[in-house]
């Protein structure tokens, strides 16, 4: 009996193989999708973790406009909670020959250090290790020249200017492989890295500090790692700004006195070289006296010739040292007035002095790699808390009525088995062994392509531009865990509960078919205007509808489910593309913003401005005032940098940057008022009109900003105002030290040139592309374009199988039904189309509840999915529904005609034998 019995369940799966592959497939999909992006985002930041912690990854960074003196560094040690602290330079040029630029630092040995990928570090000033992602392009051996921005040999702060390649490196202060910063050289973005001996560079006086802390606990991206870093950031800022501006005073001072003391010197000499005049003056009257008293003497003729001529002598002698003396006192006049104008400079350019600052920053701050990184494993995160469920959830439902119809299936077995005398546990053995088997399977295949597959394909494609390599993903005990333990109760549970209910009656009560539920009317037979006038195969069809209400609701469900998850992934394709369109078309109008140095010299800035007004191809160009400041919204725990615009003239602002409400599109206009912030911030900090934002400066001053209007952008945080709100603001007059220009030719290329010729200027600090943002946008967008597709994919796969697996059930249970509209007459497709006409209905009844779960779920998704610099739009298109609904829909007619070969194939005298 037990051979016949193991016999039996071998049977099973073999006559039932589609379901049990469509269930172990259904719940494979939602294993697949829960492991592979509930992982992801942790893997990402286990393998960013172990990057960080190789390369010995500084926790926070000092940089200095001035360098950092002995009695800085001295102090800057006794900061709190400091573990280790190391010092470096690092100098801006350009690579001879392109417009890429390089930053060339010094090489560390403690904290953030470089770690060898071939060749070797340097050892002589004359050496340089470059970035591993220059490999491609340089070999060892080979020699680097470098030029400053006018395309000289003579580098600010560098001993040489070519260098022998010796290595490439990697370093975890540089993690993306383009756009690495702003610069002062070649087009304003920082292409590459360099690394040099410290004693390569002129000066001794280091510009950078490096720090890690020993109250720091936690890995990178936790909330403890990040608050506690912060914290300390936070706590000696004020004590740098304090010090910057102690050295600051001290160093005006020191060059005061030394001015004074200069302008003492110079009055007393001015003093004495006046007595010497005044001296010289009595001299040349008593000279003029003698030569008068001689002239007459001569006329006379009282004197002899040679007394004369004596006196003649001594006269002439006379005039000859009196001659002397006004030279050497036009020539020490003009020492002094040389003097004086350079004390009039020296005041001048004391008076320009630029703040002394002392920037420190968390990782999240200096290192944009890092920050971007963590941001696009958060936005897994996000994914992962709504696409996973739902495709769980959908698996599950279709799963448990699956197993459950099975179950009702073999009541008349259960029945037999019983009567031939198996135990409980006997006729229970199919349903543990096929629902066990079919979770397993369905787990196990999902649990390994969720931990190997998914997880590799999207760190790929968010990978691109970082040079994090080795990307690592360990299974997850937790999730496999449970995944299995979730599979395994949608396949036994349903199944073994039906069976131990139906055990509760007599085996002859089993073998009897189940008594048919008495027939009622269904609400259209109530309304005979409309009933009447349906054909017989509608009236059936609307009958069944009503008669398998538990299928019904599971395909309607199950259909619902699927277009949501179409539709969701479509949108955000579609909403994620088009900020850029939006962005750069509608939006931001100029190409470039050229920023200079305000207290360079006047003739320096002149010379800017004259270069900016003097390009060609500009089709506008305004002066504006440029500054990056920061802000930090309640509740975060890093600083959102913040581009603060003023514009010389807000006439004609427009041309450059469109400024509109969001959701009226109107116009909005500069104030005397406040200032308009951009939609991202003012959601961060939860801002409206007539509240006030906190910003801080570079120096560290903060200011309360009003904000007088929000306006739409997609990318970025930016701060706009009009001079006089900003003279209110700031308590300053806004000093231009920028040019916003808008190009005839928005090409890349182009861009890049007329970026170089700015930063070719003396008085050149950097130059900020709009295409910058675009790069970065884009490089975001790449990796989730390529993870949506994915689930795409899995919506998709999971549409059709819910869809064939309760068509099957569907198809499974009415064969006697079927069986008997075929002996009635019916044609083939005339059956096919018995099944396919509920199923059609039920499918477009799910596809349109479908449509409004999608709207929902899409703008849920979109409100939380962008990083803190970006916004996405929340439109969805009608391509979105349309291409969903479709694809369903097409998923229903190949599903019922891989039915018609079933349904045509059905053995109606075996069907229609008596079960009496």
């Amino acid at each position: 009996m037990k051979s016949i019995l193991w016999r039996n369940i071998l049977r099973e799966f073999r006559f039932s193989f589609a379901r049990f592959i469509s269930i172990a497939t259904l719940l494979g999909l939602g294993v697949f999708v829960l492991i592979g992006l509930k992982v992801t985002g942790p893997d990402m930041r286990m393998t960013g973790n172990n990057y960080y912690a190789s390369h010995k990854m500084a926790d926070a960074m000092i940089n200095s406009n001035t360098g950092i003196t002995k009695a800085d560094q001295s102090y800057m040690r006794t900061l709190p909670h400091i573990k280790k602290i190391e010092f470096g330079t690092a100098k801006d040029a350009v690579i001879k020959g392109s417009d890429k630029s390089i930053r060339v630092g010094s090489k560390t040995n403690q904290l953030s250090i470089n770690k060898v990928v071939s060749g070797r570090l340097p050892k002589s000033n004359n050496e340089i290790a470059l970035s591993n992602h220059e490999k491609s392009k340089y070999k060892v051996g080979q020699t680097l020249r470098l030029v400053n921005n006018k395309g000289n040999a003579d580098i600010s702060g560098l001993k040489y200017a070519s260098y022998k390649i010796v290595g490439f490196v990697t370093s975890s202060d540089y993690l993306m492989k383009e756009n690495l910063g702003a610069t002062s050289a070649g087009t304003g973005q920082l292409s590459t890295f360099g690394i040099v001996n410290k004693s390569a560079f002129t000066s001794s006086r280091p510009t950078i500090a490096r720090i890690s802390y020993n109250n720091v606990h936690g890995k990178s991206y936790t909330n403890q790692y990040e608050k506690q870093v912060q914290s300390n950031v936070d706590n000696v800022e004020n004590r740098l700004n304090d010090r910057a501006k102690q050295r600051q005073s001290k160093l005006k001072t020191n060059a005061a006195d030394k001015l004074n003391d200069a302008e003492t010197k110079l009055t007393a000499q001015q003093t004495k070289l006046n007595q010497s005049k005044r001296q010289l003056a009595t001299a040349t009257s008593r000279l003029k006296s003698a030569t008068a008293q001689l002239n007459q003497l001569r006329n006379s003729g009282q004197a002899s010739s040679t007394q004369l001529s004596s006196q003649q002598a001594q006269l002439t002698a006379q005039a000859k040292q009196l001659n002397a003396n006004r030279q050497q006192i036009v020539a020490n006049q003009t020492k002094i007035n040389q003097a004086k104008d350079r004390i009039v400079n020296q005041k001048k350019s004391l008076a320009d002095l630029p703040d002394i600052t002392y920037q420190i920053q968390s990782r999240n701050d200096y290192n944009s790699g890092y920050n971007q990184f963590g941001e696009d494993a958060k936005r897994i995160d996000i994914l992962s808390n709504t696409f996973p469920i739902i495709f769980f959830a959908v698996a599950i439902l279709v799963s448990l009525t699956t197993m459950s119809r099975m179950a009702e299936e073999k009541r008349q077995e259960i029945g037999t088995q019983r009567a031939l005398g198996y135990s409980k546990f006997d006729t229970m053995k199919l349903f543990l062994i096929y629902g066990t088997l079919s979770g397993l399977l369905g787990s196990a295949l999902g649990a390994w392509l969720g931990t190997s597959f998914l997880p590799k394909k999207i760190f790929g494609a968010y990978a691109a531009n970082f040079v994090i390599p080795n990307f690592q993903t360990p299974p997850s005990a937790f999730w496999i865990c449970l995944s299995v333990i979730i599979s395994l109760i949608c396949t036994i549970v349903p199944t073994v509960g039906v069976a131990i209910r139906m055990l509760k009656d007599k085996p002859a009560t089993l073998m009897l078919p189940k008594p048919p539920k008495s027939g009622s009317k269904v609400l259209l037979e109530r309304l005979p205007f409309i009933w009447k006038h349906l054909s017989f195969n509608y009236k059936v069809t609307i009958r069944n509808l009503a008669r398998y209400k538990g299928r019904m609701l599971m395909t309607i469900l199950g259909v619902l489910g699927c277009t949501a998850l179409l539709i969701t992934g479509f949108g955000i394709r579609d909403s994620l593309n088009g900020i850029v369109q939006t962005q750069y078309k509608d939006i931001i109008h100029y190409d470039v913003i050229g920023v200079y140095n305000s207290h360079a010299s006047k003739e320096s800035q002149q010379d800017y401005r004259k270069a900016a007004d003097n390009l060609s191809g500009i089709k506008h160009e305004t002066d504006i005032y440029y500054e990056t400041v920061s802000a930090r919204p309640k509740g975060m725990t890093n600083n959102q940098s913040v581009s603060m615009i003023v514009p010389k003239s807000a006439q004609g602002f427009d041309k450059f940057v469109t400024l509109r409400n969001l959701n009226t599109k109107k116009k909005l206009k500069l104030s005397n008022n406040g200032a308009i912030i951009t939609q991202k911030m003012a959601t961060l900090a939860n801002l409206k009109v007539g509240d006030y934002l906190t910003v801080k400066t570079a120096n560290g001053e903060k200011h309360q900003v009003r904000i007088a209007g929000i306006t739409e952008m997609y990318a970025g945080h930016t701060l706009y105002m009009n001079q006089q709100y900003y003279r209110k603001a700031f308590n300053q007059s806004a000093d231009y030290n920028a040019k916003m220009l808008m190009l005839n030719d928005r090409s890349a290329k182009n861009i890049d040139q007329v970026s170089r010729k700015l930063t070719r200027q003396n008085a050149s600090i950097t130059a900020v592309q709009s295409d910058d943002a675009k790069t970065t946008i884009n490089n975001i967008l790449a990796g989730l374009n390529h993870l949506v597709m994915i689930i795409i994919g899995a919506a998709s796969m999971l549409a059709f199988m819910v869809l064939f697996t309760l068509t099957n059930i569907n198809v499974s249970e009415r064969i006697r039904e079927l069986s008997t509209i075929k002996v009635l007459g019916f044609y083939p497709m005339e059956v096919v189309m018995y099944i396919y006409r509920e199923t059609f209905i039920l499918s477009l009844l799910g596809v349109l509840a479908g449509f409004v779960g999608g709207a929902w779920l899409h703008n849920y998704i979109m409100q939380t999915l962008p990083p803190e610099t970006a916004m996405a739009d929340l439109t969805l298109l009608w391509t979105n529904f349309t291409t969903s609904g479709v694809m369903t829909l097409i998923f229903s007619i190949i599903v019922m005609a891989i039915m018609a070969r079933k349904i045509n194939r059905v053995d109606m005298l075996g069907a229609l034998k008596s079960v009496d």
